[in-house]
Parts: C-alpha cells; sequence; structure tokens
C-alpha cells in the first residue's frame, strides 16, 4: 500500500541505469518467445487498446467471477488476521485499511480509479457518508455497480462513470484519490501519464492512496519485456510495476510525494488460495456457464 500527498516535495533519487534487452541472455530468451513478446507489446495500453485490455477479462462473466471471489466480489489481495479466516472478513479489513489510509471525512469527494464490483464504493459511503465517484472500463463491471448501488439507496451518493482515467473530467477536484488493483493495467509507457492526470484531480491537500503487486527492481526490465502466462492468458497488457518504477513516474510527472508505504505481499499467498480453492470448488457451475476444461 503506497500514499502519496500533494504538498509535499522530496527529492527522489536517479535509478540505475537499467540494464538493456539486447544482452546475450535476454535476447536468447526474447527470440524463443519472440511471437508472444511482439503480441505483448502490440497490446500498449492506448486509450483504444486499454478498453479492449480490460474487456478481455473483466467483461467474461461477472457469474464466473461470483463463483471464485468473496461475496464482497472484491478482486485485489485481502489482508488476514489469521491463515484460517473467512476470505470476506479479509477483504473488508482491506478494505477498512484504504479507508483509514485515506483519511476520509464527511465532506470529501473521493474518486476510485477502477472501481471493479463496487465494494469500496459502498463501504466507504455508507461508513463516512461521503461523495463518492468511480470509473472503470468493463461494461459489465459498471452493469453490476449500477445495481447494487440501487439496490443499497446510494445513487445520490455514488457516481459511477465508463472512462479511462485519461478522460476524467478536467475541472472536477477530488480530495482523495483510491485505486487498488489498477496501477498494473496501467502499463510501462503510461506510468508518469497516470501521476499526472491523478495530479491534476486531487484537490488541494489531496491523498493518493494505491494498493498493487509490485516486481522487484531488479527484474522488472526483464519482466515488462517478455511475455508470459500472466500477460498472454490472464491480463493481456498487464505490467506489474517496480516500486523504483512507481517512484521515479511519480517525481518526473508530479508533486506528488509518499507518506507513507507498507508491504502487504504475505498476504496475497492466502487469498489465491482462497481463489483457487473456490475455483475448483464451483468448477462444474464454471463449465455449466461455457468455459471449458482448458480455460479452467
Amino acid at each position: 500500500m503506497f500514499i502519496a500527498n500533494t504538498e509535499l516535495n522530496i527529492y527522489t533519487q536517479k535509478l540505475s541505469k537499467k540494464r538493456g534487452w539486447w544482452t546475450p541472455w535476454f535476447y536468447t530468451s526474447s527470440v524463443a518467445s519472440a511471437k508472444y513478446f511482439f503480441k505483448h507489446v502490440s497490446r500498449r495500453n492506448t486509450l483504444n487498446q486499454a478498453r479492449q485490455n480490460i474487456s478481455q477479462h473483466y467483461d467474461l462473466s461477472n457469474e464466473f467471477f461470483s463463483l471464485f471471489l468473496d461475496e464482497t466480489m472484491t478482486y485485489s489481495c485481502a489482508i488476514f488476521q489469521t491463515p484460517g479466516e473467512d476470505l470476506r472478513n479479509a477483504q473488508l479489513r482491506k478494505i477498512h485499511t484504504l479507508i483509514r489510509k485515506a483519511r476520509i471525512n464527511k465532506e470529501h469527494h473521493i474518486l476510485e480509479i477502477g472501481c471493479g464490483w463496487g465494494s469500496l464504493a459502498l463501504e466507504v459511503v455508507k461508513m463516512i457518508g461521503c461523495k463518492y465517484t468511480g470509473i472503470t472500463l468493463s461494461e459489465k463491471q459498471l452493469q453490476y455497480v449500477e445495481l447494487i448501488v440501487k439496490e443499497a439507496g446510494l445513487q445520490d451518493q455514488i457516481e459511477l462513470i465508463l472512462c479511462d482515467y485519461r478522460e476524467l473530467p478536467k475541472n472536477c477536484k477530488y480530495d482523495r484519490i483510491i485505486s487498488c488493483g489498477m496501477i498494473e493495467s496501467v502499463g510501462h509507457e503510461f506510468m508518469e501519464e497516470f501521476f499526472s492526470c491523478c495530479e491534476s484531480a486531487l484537490a488541494k491537500n489531496g491523498l493518493l492512496v494505491l494498493q498493487f503487486i509490485s516486481m522487484a527492481d531488479e527484474k522488472y526490465d526483464e519482466s515488462r519485456l517478455s511475455s508470459g502466462f500472466i500477460t498472454e492468458y490472464i491480463f493481456p497488457g498487464g505490467c506489474a510495476p517496480s516500486l523504483g518504477r512507481v517512484m521515479s513516474a511519480m517525481a518526473a510527472a508530479s508533486k506528488l510525494s509518499v507518506v507513507h508505504l507498507e508491504e502487504i505481499g504475505s498476504h496475497y499467498f492466502y487469498t489465491l488460495r482462497r481463489w483457487r480453492e473456490n475455483l475448483l470448488k464451483n468448477q462444474s457451475q464454471i463449465l455449466a456457464l461455457g468455459f471449458n476444461e482448458k480455460f479452467i
């Protein structure tokens, strides 16, 4: 978890020179997977391509995701108190942690970049009573969240928009921005633009709270320039950034500065294990939706 503030500005040291992908070892691996490498490169998250990349994964079926996620439909790392804790409770703890770290009060207007299936939207408005705007590129997610917001009677406080973070209204400012598990879909080439957009959207004294999967700095270039199983079959256009890349992009494109950092990676093991257990337990129902054995 990563929190940046609009009013602090610190000097960020220049990162060490990146290793070239043309070195003999990396060149060998890239030639062996040239087909997938160039396919990966072609999925760069431009405005048009980002919509396609998101739709390819998140618009599979809301019912499919409900068969392996918990009841809150939260699709990111939970925070467990004990390894055997109920997944729903662990996800709610994570959501409440994000809300607490964002220091939200009733007068605030919150922007969530990548609202998912609406778990944070409902919790923050019910808990705090603030105003909330959520954006997504997934039409099926939008339909799902609109329905649960209506069922909860929170339409006056929750606004949902089908748009890219680069298409946010220029005249609107938000007191807090939260983005959980979305920056991995930004892409290496657009990281500076992401932070520039966040800074532009933040009000004075605003806070940006991020939760993301990170890659080790020393493995980052190798990872982003190759196409593995995840980017080929799960998250097209995906790129888990290194902490160094996030820091350098933020420093280059904005006046945001880090005020808090917390590592929760150990909890992802338990989260993934629960998702796998649910997936296998509900395999017959997934097949009934039209997905085949190879997909599972």
